[in-house]
């Protein structure tokens, strides 16, 4: 099953409106490209999609797609603000960016139930992470990169993913 990239950022992008420059280590979302997280280049598949596009207050906003269930299908999309200290991209989860999410399952928008249930179970999972700062450093892998997590400061053993950049025309989608 395979699922579109978050619409606003797709707009966005089509728009314009990431022309400014973003420092690395995401300075390639300066040109509409996306990080594709744990890729199957063969399929064209990310476990998730995310850009970065600069804010006029200087801010940076996160808008991502992440696939949170296989069977079925479902995905979350959202946005989060992040910013990049230390060479890393740090940022926070907060219930109020879950509770803007928007989901698909199997492809499809989820209903409001759905959206309202899913909304709950995510929000419950990851409240014991609310208020923690996330930072991920994007170290070099041969034609891509490995994505390393902290959670404030603490390294997150055996929870690397690899990276890669991709654009919107290459036709990447989340899906399982």
């Amino acid at each position: 099953m395979r699922l579109p990239v978050f619409a606003a950022l797709a707009l966005t992008l089509a728009s314009g409106a990431s022309a400014a420059t973003l420092p690395a280590p995401i300075a390639p979302a300066s040109d509409g490209k996306l990080q594709c997280y744990s890729p199957d280049t063969s399929r064209k598949t990310c476990q998730s999609l995310a850009g970065y596009l600069a804010r006029p207050d200087g801010g940076i906003d996160n808008p991502s797609t992440v696939l949170v269930a296989t069977s079925p299908a479902i995905a979350m999309s959202g946005m989060a603000h992040v910013a990049v200290k230390g060479g890393q991209v740090c940022g926070f989860i907060r219930p109020e960016d879950i509770a803007a999410s928007s989901f698909s399952i199997a492809g499809k928008p989820a209903s409001d139930a759905q959206t309202a249930r899913l909304r709950t179970s995510i929000s419950a999972a990851m409240k014991p992470m609310y208020g923690q700062e996330f930072c991920t450093a994007y170290l070099p892998d041969g034609d891509g990169l490995i994505a390393k997590a902290t959670i404030d400061g603490a390294s997150q053993p055996g929870k690397d993913q690899r990276v890669i950049w991709v654009s919107p025309a290459d036709g990447y989608v989340v899906a399982p």
